[in-house]
């Protein structure tokens, strides 16, 4: 098997949708997005010659799919991540006692998300956390890579 590029699969992990799966070819090493529709519309043996190209090629990439599934292995989908965790763990990272402390309060409760994000940017640790966060997923990618036995370069 190829290696996987291991800041594509955690990019992967961080942008996929709930309508969308994200898998790695064992055979090949490639990461590649597939729709939840096209993989029903296959499984339902639906007809998609009416469809258009684009939407043809992707159900035909979901019958191989199917018809090869021990060749397929899928990335952790977005109900396996918590970046809530995450921003707890880069808070308590932070040194600053009067940040850490103001961070800590704006994440409790409703709106936790929007006031983090807004207090990051007022205290100008924004590209800290983005840092952080990026490390976060390639740490996920690395876990999951050697889980499923997928060789990756870094």
């Amino acid at each position: 098997m190829n290696q996987v590029n291991i800041r594509e699969v955690a990019e992967e992990i961080e942008l996929q949708t709930e309508d969308t799966r994200v898998l790695v070819d064992k055979i090949d090493g490639k990461v590649f997005q597939i729709s939840e529709e096209a993989l029903v519309d296959v499984e339902d043996e639906k007809d998609f010659s009416h469809l258009l190209e684009w939407q043809r090629e992707e159900r035909h990439l979901a019958q191989h799919i199917l018809e090869n599934e021990t060749r397929y292995v899928q990335l952790p989908d977005c109900s396996e991540v918590d970046e809530y965790q995450m921003m707890e763990a880069f808070i308590n990272s932070l040194e600053d006692d009067q940040i850490h402390n103001d961070l800590l309060r704006s994440i409790r409760g409703k709106g936790a998300f929007r006031r983090f994000k807004d207090g990051i940017v007022t205290y100008g640790v924004r590209d800290q956390w983005f840092e952080f966060k990026d490390e976060q997923y390639r740490l996920l990618a690395i876990e999951w890579c050697e889980e499923n036995d997928i060789p990756y370069k870094k």
